[in-house]
C-alpha cells in the first residue's frame, strides 16, 4: 500500500482506533494479554518505521495457538462475555502484525467496532455511550484514512467529512432505537461470568456484613410515586427476612412461597415504581407490605418478601402497591413460631438471660418490647461504621454487655435473640431504609449506603409488627440519613456532598440525568415500544405493527434525505454572462454550426466565422466581449451591455 511513509500514517491511525476501542476492556482484561497488547502495538509500529520484513507465517500461526489456548486455559472456555472480549482482544493483536494491505486494515477496523460494542455488555452507563460515540467517530475516520488508495486525507477534511456521515445516520439510528422489535431485557444485560461484578443484600448477616454495603454509595434503585412521597418512617425497603441463626450468622429459611395471604390491609396504599439495578440475586426490594406488582415475574414468600424467578441480573422495572399499615398474620402458625423461636444451645448465655429475666419482669409482650428498646435509650450505645470486631465464642454478649459499640446489624440481631429469649416469635429483616429525593427529577434514590436491618415480632392481636432498635439509639438514621447519623469521624459516604453545597448540587444534577438513562434508554423495552405506538394511534401493537412502523419511518427518512442531498448538491444556477452566451451558441447551432464539448471560446469563434464569413466581425466581438468577461482579471458593466446590444442583432 503506497510507500513507507504512507503505512506508517495508516498503521498511526489504525492503532490510534484500536487504543481507543481497546482501551476501557484492559482493566478487566489478565495482565498477559495486555502485555501482548501493547508488545503488538510496539512492534508493528517500530517494524513499520525500519521497514522490518513481516514475521514468518508459521511463526504468525503459532502464536494465534498460543494466544488461543492461553484464552481458554484463563477462562475455562472461550464462550461468555468475558472469554468472548479477550479472544477479540488477542485476534486484533495477532492480526496487527501481519497488517500490510488495504483487507488487513479493514478487518483490524471491523474489530475495533466490535470492541467498542463489547463495552456496553459490561457497563451500559451514560459515560460509556459517549465515550463509544467517540471511538466510532475516531474508527470511521481511520477507516476512511487506512483503505484510501492515495495519501490519508488532511485531519480536518477527515474529521469534518465524518461528523456529517454521523449527523445523517442519527435519524435512522433513532428509529430503529425505538421501534425495532424487542424482545424482553436489553442485550447489553447479559451477566458477566459469576456475577462478581454486583452488589447487594445477601441470604445471610452477621456482624459487619450490612457496615461493608453501607461504606458503597452506588445506586442500589430508584424510586417514582404516584401520590405524595411517604415519610422517611415508612421507607423500608423489604429484602430478605432471616430466620436461623447459629449464634453469628442469620440466614434464610427459605423462599417458599405464600399459599395463603392473612393479610389485613389498612391505611393508604402507596403506588410506585421501582427500577432496580442488577444485583444477581432473585429479590426484589419493595415497601411493607406488598399486595400487588406487575412487570416482572414473581411472587411473595411466606414471610412477605417479594422474589423474582430468576436473579435479576439487569436493569428491572416493576409497579408495586404497598399497605405500610397492614396487619399481616394476626394468627402465626406452629411451624414459623418454632423458627422464630429457635437459638443455638450454648450460645450468648448473657443475652439469653437478660431476655428471661424481661418475661419475668413483664408480663405484656408490647411493654417487654418497650423495655428492651429503652436499654438502648437509656445506657451507653453508640451508632457507628467503625464498631470493634467481634471475634469471641458469643458475639451478641460481647457486644451488648462490653463493646456497646455497633452498626444496625448488631442492633438487630441482639434485639431478635433477645426477644426470642424472652418467648416473643422474631426475625431479622434486611433492605434499605430512606433514600434521597432527587428535586429535579422527583425520583428516590436509594443507594448501597441505605442497606439496614431490622426485627419484627409477632404479637397478638397485632400480628408482624416492625422494631427497628437502631431508630432508638440513632433517630437521626431513620429521618435524615446514615451521614447524620454517625459521627463525623466515621466518613460516611455522602457526608462530603453534603457539606459543599455545589458538589450536591452537581450530583443531584447527574443523578437525575442518570436517572433518565436508566429509565428512557436501558429501560426501554416492550412495553415503552407498545405504549409509544398506542400514542401513536396504533389500537393493538405486535411486532407486524412495529415492522411496519419502522418501514413507514425508514422512507419518510430516506425520502427526505434523497431530496435534501438533491437540492444540496443541484447544478448551479448559471449567471446572466453564461446564459447570454448559451443564447449566442443555441443561435448557430440552429444554423448548423455546433461548438464541440472540447473546444473553447476562442476556437469555436474561429471555426463559426469561417462557415458564417458574413457575420464573422459579431461573432469575433461578442466572443471577445464573453472571454474578457469570463476570464478577465476585471469586470466592466459596460462590456455586458455591449454584448447584449450585439446579441440583439445578431440573426444569422
Amino acid at each position: 500500500m503506497a510507500d513507507a511513509g504512507s503505512m506508517v500514517t495508516r498503521l498511526c491511525w489504525a492503532a490510534a482506533a484500536l487504543a481507543c476501542s481497546a482501551l476501557p476492556h484492559l482493566p478487566r482484561m489478565p495482565v498477559w494479554i495486555t502485555v501482548l497488547t501493547l508488545a503488538a502495538f510496539g512492534w508493528r509500529l517500530t517494524a513499520a518505521v525500519r521497514r522490518w520484513p513481516p514475521l514468518w507465517r508459521w511463526l504468525r500461526m503459532l502464536l494465534a495457538l498460543i494466544v488461543f489456548v492461553g484464552v481458554y486455559a484463563t477462562y475455562g472456555t472461550i464462550n461468555g462475555i468475558e472469554a468472548g472480549s479477550a479472544l477479540l482482544m488477542v485476534m486484533m493483536d495477532m492480526k496487527l502484525l501481519e497488517t500490510s494491505r488495504k483487507r488487513d486494515f479493514q478487518v483490524l477496523m471491523f474489530i475495533a467496532y466490535f470492541l467498542v460494542m463489547a463495552q456496553l455488555l459490561f457497563e451500559p452507563a451514560m459515560w460509556t455511550l459517549a465515550y463509544m460515540a467517540v471511538s466510532v467517530w475516531l474508527t470511521t475516520v481511520a477507516l476512511m484514512q487506512v483503505v484510501r488508495e492515495e495519501r490519508p486525507l488532511p485531519v480536518a477534511t477527515a474529521t469534518r467529512l465524518v461528523a456529517r456521515m454521523v449527523g445523517l445516520a442519527m435519524p435512522v439510528m433513532l428509529l430503529m432505537f425505538l421501534l425495532f422489535p424487542r424482545v424482553p431485557g436489553p442485550f447489553w444485560s447479559m451477566p458477566t461470568r459469576g456475577g462478581a461484578a454486583s452488589t447487594g443484600l445477601d441470604d445471610e448477616m452477621s456482624p459487619g456484613s450490612i457496615n461493608a454495603l453501607s461504606l458503597s454509595d452506588d445506586v442500589a434503585f430508584r424510586v417514582t410515586f404516584e401520590g405524595p412521597v411517604p415519610p422517611p418512617r415508612q421507607r423500608y425497603w423489604r429484602g430478605p427476612v432471616l430466620h436461623q441463626f447459629d449464634g453469628a450468622t442469620w440466614r434464610e429459611a427459605g423462599r417458599m412461597p405464600m399459599w395463603r395471604s392473612v393479610t389485613e390491609p389498612r391505611g393508604p396504599e402507596i403506588r410506585y415504581r421501582i427500577i432496580l439495578e442488577p444485583h444477581d440475586r432473585p429479590w426484589l426490594l419493595a415497601l411493607d407490605f406488598p399486595q400487588s406488582w406487575t412487570g416482572v415475574r414473581a411472587f411473595m414468600t411466606f414471610d412477605y418478601k417479594l422474589v423474582a424467578r430468576r436473579p435479576v441480573d439487569q436493569l428491572t422495572a416493576y409497579d408495586v402497591i404497598s399497605y405500610p399499615e397492614a396487619v399481616i398474620d394476626p394468627e402465626i402458625s406452629d411451624w414459623i413460631r418454632s423458627w422464630s423461636l429457635q437459638l443455638p444451645e450454648g450460645r450468648n448465655p448473657q443475652t439469653v438471660d437478660l431476655g428471661r429475666q424481661l418475661r419475668r419482669d413483664y408480663a405484656a409482650d408490647r411493654d417487654l418490647v418497650t423495655a428492651a428498646l429503652r436499654r438502648f435509650t437509656e445506657q451507653e450505645y453508640v451508632y457507628t461504621l467503625r464498631p470493634r470486631a467481634l471475634i469471641g465464642a458469643h458475639p451478641v454478649d460481647e457486644f451488648l454487655f462490653e463493646t456497646r459499640r455497633g452498626f444496625c446489624e448488631h442492633y438487630a440481631s441482639a434485639f431478635t435473640v433477645l426477644m426470642r429469649a424472652a418467648g416473643i416469635p422474631a426475625r431479622v429483616v434486611t433492605g434499605y431504609q430512606g433514600g434521597h429525593l432527587n428535586p429535579i427529577s422527583n425520583r428516590l434514590t436509594v443507594r448501597q449506603s441505605d442497606a439496614h436491618a431490622w426485627a419484627e415480632v409477632w404479637l397478638t392481636g397485632e400480628g408482624w409488627v416492625r422494631v427497628d432498635p437502631t431508630a432508638a439509639v440513632a433517630p437521626n438514621r431513620i429521618e435524615l440519613g446514615l451521614a447524620d447519623a454517625v459521627p463525623a469521624s466515621d466518613a460516611a459516604p455522602g457526608s462530603i456532598l453534603r457539606r459543599v453545597a455545589l458538589l450536591q448540587r452537581l450530583q443531584i444534577s447527574w443523578d437525575a440525568i442518570d436517572s433518565a438513562w436508566n429509565e428512557w434508554v436501558l429501560g426501554y423495552g416492550p412495553d415503552r415500544q407498545i405504549a409509544l405506538l398506542r400514542s401513536m394511534g396504533v389500537g393493538d401493537p405486535d411486532w407486524r405493527s412495529l415492522t411496519a412502523a419502522m418501514a413507514i419511518g425508514l422512507g419518510i427518512i430516506l425520502v427526505g434525505l434523497t431530496a435534501w442531498l438533491a437540492w444540496r448538491y443541484r447544478p448551479p444556477t448559471p449567471d446572466e454572462l453564461l446564459r447570454l452566451y448559451r443564447r449566442f451558441t443555441d443561435r448557430l447551432a440552429r444554423q448548423g454550426v455546433r461548438r464541440e464539448p472540447w473546444e473553447g471560446p476562442q476556437d469555436f469563434s474561429s471555426r463559426a466565422a469561417g462557415l458564417l464569413p458574413a457575420h464573422a466581425g459579431a461573432i469575433r466581438r461578442i466572443t471577445t466581449g464573453y472571454v474578457r468577461l469570463r476570464y478577465g482579471p476585471e469586470s466592466d458593466p459596460r462590456e455586458l451591455d455591449r454584448i447584449r446590444g450585439l446579441l440583439r442583432s445578431f440573426r444569422p
